[in-house]
């Protein structure tokens, strides 16, 4: 999900900063994650990149 608007740093977030969204009473509620939290959803990206690269790779060496 990806939310712009100058309404986001007036509430505290900053550009760029990722956070979870959970659902509470039919509200979204929007909470910053930690340093952790979001190295480690950097990490998971990166790795799904390289499994993709990789999927296509096999792909590619299975048509040949």
């Amino acid at each position: 999900m990806h939310l712009k608007g100058h309404w986001l740093k007036d509430a505290g977030f900053e550009t760029g900063f990722t956070f979870t969204v959970k659902i509470l009473n039919g509200c979204l509620v929007l909470i910053p994650d930690s340093e952790d939290t979001r190295a480690i959803k950097q990490q998971n990206q990166q790795q799904q990149a390289q499994l993709s690269f990789l999927k296509l790779r096999l792909q590619a060496l299975v048509i040949e």
